[in-house]
């Protein structure tokens, strides 16, 4: 059980009252659904080490079908690529990479339960977590609105928040299933060794965004989302703080005195991430979504689509609506 301190709160802090009184989300995998954006660059098939594979899955996890991609290629696992994790619980488009030998013809696009390859080209390089630009996201959302009237009268609001910066948090996917990814963080601590059965990876990443979230969250309290004189920006302008790792924090003046604050709780856990051989690193406070568009589907529906940066959660744009919840089919 986790102890108080790594519990998940019903909601992080947000910077503007809420517009929506509820909202449901995942109901089904159409009703979530995430594409992809940039690709494996191509390659003339002499130089061309790679197959990049466009697939389409639904109801799976990335890493589900990065092993059966492995089957079909006949390499193992790690020789895999891809950018990153999409939700399993949606239909979701991202590319592959699998090695390829010299005098492979063309294969024929691979498919199985839940996923299918639609496009197929020679690639220079692996796909590398972190290459891909973004996603984009086309929601289909139930929920009422504040004064309980028909969600249509409520689109123009949603519409304006989403265009307003909003709180970057990570979204509860990064802690894991009933934050089991959080609980594995703490038996890492009381034990003094990883735990098995876990990726060190999701150890790692769970244990950083907690942090962040929890820095973020009193940013938020104390100072809200406009710039302050001592915030750290990064290349875009926005403020930033600390993923924890190795290496003297950039913060300063009021900031580093509330990121101590917030951290002290958490040394043992600093401590750990440090001498784990992480490197520091910043991450943006706010983010805000492009290619917004909003509009009703039914009186208590909305289609809600946007784009997102790399690494940021469509969970947490909805959040800053107001109360959401997650519902896919499997648990109705």
């Amino acid at each position: 059980m986790l102890e108080p301190r790594f519990a998940l709160p019903d909601a992080w802090p947000q910077d503007r009252a809420p517009i929506l009184a509820s909202l449901l989300y995942g109901t089904s995998p159409e009703a979530f659904a995430v594409e992809e954006r940039g690709a494996p660059p191509p390659a003339a098939a002499e130089g061309a080490h790679h197959w990049a594979l466009w697939v389409e899955k639904r109801g799976l996890s990335t890493a589900a079908v990065a092993s059966a991609l492995a089957r079909w290629a006949g390499c193992p696992a790690s020789a895999v690529g891809f950018a990153g994790q999409k939700d399993r619980y949606a239909v979701t488009g991202q590319w592959f990479t699998v090695p390829r030998g010299v005098a492979d013809p063309e294969p024929s696009l691979p498919e199985g339960e839940g996923w299918r390859a639609l496009r197929l080209y020679p690639a220079a390089k692996k796909w590398r977590r972190g290459d891909h630009t973004g996603n984009g996201f086309r929601l289909h959302l139930a929920g009422l609105p504040l004064a309980g009237a028909a969600l249509e009268g409520a689109r123009p609001a949603v519409q304006a928040r989403l265009l307003a910066p909003i709180a970057n948090y990570f979204g509860p996917q990064r802690f894991g299933v009933g934050a089991g990814n959080l609980d594995a963080v703490q038996r890492w601590l009381a034990a003094g060794a990883l735990p098995r059965g876990v990726p060190r990876s999701f150890v790692f990443s769970a244990a950083r965004a907690y942090l962040f979230n929890r820095l973020l969250a009193a940013r938020v309290t104390h100072f809200g989302l406009t710039t302050h004189a001592d915030d750290h920006y990064d290349e875009a302008g926005v403020p930033t703080a600390p993923l924890w790792g190795r290496g003297r924090s950039a913060s300063r003046g009021a900031m580093a005195e509330l990121e101590g604050s917030v951290l002290e709780p958490y040394g043992d856990l600093c401590h750990a991430l440090e001498h784990a051989g992480l490197r520091q690193d910043r991450r943006a406070l706010w983010i805000r979504p492009e290619a917004v568009h909003c509009e009703a589907a039914a009186p208590q529906q909305l289609l809600l689509s946007f784009e997102l940066p790399r690494g940021s959660f469509a969970t947490a744009v909805l959040a800053a609506l107001g109360p959401a919840t997650w519902r896919p089919a499997e648990a109705a």
